[in-house]
């Protein structure tokens, strides 16, 4: 048996997404001397933040195929789990906790994201089929916890999000620069990978709003696409909608955090969330935010407060949110204030590993 417990924390790929921050970004807060953590993930072309873990000296497994998760998948991590004597398996997308529940005898933790029936069907109808094999869940918001609530097993409890965020002042210059812009041109910046829900078209309407209410503002938006091709049919609605101008698609941006740190405006356009940790970023850097009121996002976001809220697929709304903020320096700077008072008080790093490690001693001694 291994001197400490091993915990295998796994998750469909290790790109450059909120999860999968969550995990990297945690590294240096875990109890090493406590615990034995390794990593597992299965997406070939998603390992970004790899680097970052073996620089944390984090054992990372890849266990999927040339074409990322395939028949094989569950055989490997069987075997994997049974070669690292992992103690507790914890699982942080739908994919891998499926796999998990089907063939590890080690207590599976897992948790959930997103709302539960925001996955394509498939992936929503064999996660709440294999529910019950977890030993524990956690949820990001009490709206994901409430979205998972019939999904039989134990109840969800509820582990916000935690960020820890450093922006260096010449990178945040350096992604302005980027830009090539004067210093009358005001940054809207939104960051979320392409894909169904994230609310890229609303982003594409709500830039048409702002052609005309706000003409020196810049919309930027960062993200790799999810499917081939997404990102030129962006492009191109773009063009139909005759913003080209006024919105700029830069795909996936190792460096996004300082467009953030730049931005006069931080943006979330979803229509469905589970809790953003880039939304989380951002009010720990002091922006100011507009977002859609989906899912746990007004649970960090109080309207008029620590940022403001618009309808979900209402993009006038989003746009007028957008305006109220550049009109008003004042209440920019103190929405962004106290956006960043709120994630020091409600979401540090070290609670959220805290938490977790909580409930995995409480599943070894029990």
């Amino acid at each position: 048996m291994p001197a400490r417990p091993v915990i295998l924390v796994i998750i469909k790929g290790l790109g450059i997404g909120g999860a999968e921050r969550l995990i990297s970004e945690a590294a240096p807060f875990w109890d090493r001397d406590t615990y034995d953590y390794r990593v597992a993930y299965f997406v070939p072309w998603k390992n970004q933040l790899v680097p970052q873990l073996e620089e944390a000296d984090v054992p990372v497994t890849f266990l999927g195929g040339s074409r990322g998760m395939d028949p094989l998948s569950a055989i490997r991590l069987r075997s994997h789990i049974k070669e690292t004597e992992a103690a507790i398996v914890h699982a942080h997308s739908p994919a891998t906790a499926v796999l998990a529940r089907m063939v590890s005898r080690a207590p599976i933790v897992y948790t959930e994201h997103n709302l539960g029936d925001s996955y394509r069907q498939p992936t929503r109808t064999l996660n709440k089929m294999t529910y019950s094999r977890n030993a524990a869940v956690t949820a990001v918001s009490a709206a994901v916890a409430e979205s998972v609530a019939g999904f039989g097993g134990p109840a969800a409890a509820v582990v916000p999000n935690g960020v820890s965020v450093t922006v260096d002042p010449v990178e945040v210059s350096a992604a302005r620069a980027e830009l090539s812009i004067d210093d009358a041109t005001e940054i809207v910046v939104a960051v979320g990978n392409i894909r169904p829900h994230k609310g890229h078209q609303n982003l594409v309407e709500t830039a048409a709003v702002l052609k005309e209410k706000r003409p020196q503002a810049l919309v930027v938006s960062i993200g790799g696409e999810k499917y081939p091709g997404d990102l030129d049919r962006l492009k191109e609605a773009a063009e139909a909608a005759g913003v080209t101008d006024t919105i700029r698609f830069l795909g996936r941006k190792e460096n996004a955090r300082e467009f953030i740190a730049a931005a006069d405006v931080f943006v979330n356009p979803s229509d469905v969330e589970g809790l953003p940790v880039v939304i989380l970023e951002a009010m720990a850097m002091g922006r100011a935010i507009a977002a859609t009121a989906v899912g746990g996002v007004p649970s960090v976001i109080e309207d008029g407060v620590t940022g403001l809220l618009a309808q979900p697929g209402h993009p006038d709304g989003l746009a007028g949110a957008i305006v109220r903020l550049l009109e008003d320096p004042h209440l920019r700077t103190t929405v962004g204030a106290a956006a960043a008072a709120a994630v020091t008080r409600d979401h540090g790093m070290a609670p959220m590993i805290k938490a977790f490690e909580d409930i995995y001693q409480g599943l070894l001694s029990g």
